[in-house]
């Protein structure tokens, strides 16, 4: 779960980018537009492609949007790559301050921790985000269909190989730190990350709303019209 695979369902259509940015050694950012700041945050196995409607919708409405390609993925560099990495990767100091965040994922569960960690964003949208990451592991432990030990020690090896208890990536744990309000959507029918798991950040978070759609899955929400819409007015207008 560590080495993402090259994925090409997320390949939209993605106007070119108006600057290539290295935020980082190794840490790669594509620019478009100018205006207050929002960055784009892709989960696991994706990329800035899935962000195309969005990247359009934010620099008409006079936004610069800013899409990171996380470590082991896109011009980014690495092969392999884990939460601890996504999380420092989400590159509020280099970048802030910054109107907004829209992350998916993987990418919005560790944007909660670097937010409570630096501050400097004024909102967050979180699309079909994982509240905590003991779940995640204890899914792909029953899909790997280890037993209860088995399981534990797959965690153990997990938090080992990663140098961070999964504790520290559970939103319970963060919530406190998160003053800013925050934008939730999550499919019914999402078949990775069960809308369950916004529902509880929902309760968590205090300045939280959640938006449920149906029918999309797990990627297709970040391209739907509704929920693009629901986003800009989220946002607001620039300052």
């Amino acid at each position: 779960m560590m080495h993402p695979r090259p994925t090409r369902w997320w390949a939209l259509p993605l106007a070119p980018a108006d600057a290539r940015l290295e935020i980082a050694p190794g840490l790669v950012a594509w620019r478009w537009g100018e205006g207050p700041r929002v960055l784009l945050v892709h989960g696991f196995e994706g990329g800035r492609q899935q962000f195309s409607a969005l990247v359009a919708a934010l620099t008409a409405s006079g936004f610069q949007a800013i899409a990171l390609d996380m470590p082991a993925h896109g011009d980014s560099t690495g092969r392999e790559t884990n939460v601890a990495e996504f999380a420092t990767a989400t590159a509020i100091r280099a970048l802030g301050p910054l109107h907004a965040i829209v992350a998916h994922s993987m990418g919005a569960a560790t944007a909660y921790a670097a937010i409570a960690a630096e501050g400097g964003v004024g909102r967050l949208v979180a699309f079909a985000a994982p509240s905590g990451f003991r779940r995640v592991l204890k899914g792909y432990a029953r899909g790997f269909g280890l037993s209860r030990r088995g399981a534990a020690a797959f965690i153990a090896s997990v938090e080992a190989r990663v140098g961070r208890p999964a504790d520290d990536f559970e939103l319970r744990n963060v919530a406190r730190d998160l003053a800013l309000p925050v934008l939730l959507i999550h499919d019914s029918n999402d078949p990775v990350v069960p809308v369950v798991e916004s529902a509880r950040a929902a309760r968590l978070l205090p300045q939280a709303t959640l938006r449920v759609t149906r029918e999309l899955g797990h990627n297709r929400p970040l391209a739907d019209p509704e929920n693009v819409a629901a986003v800009m007015a989220f946002l607001g207008r620039p300052d």
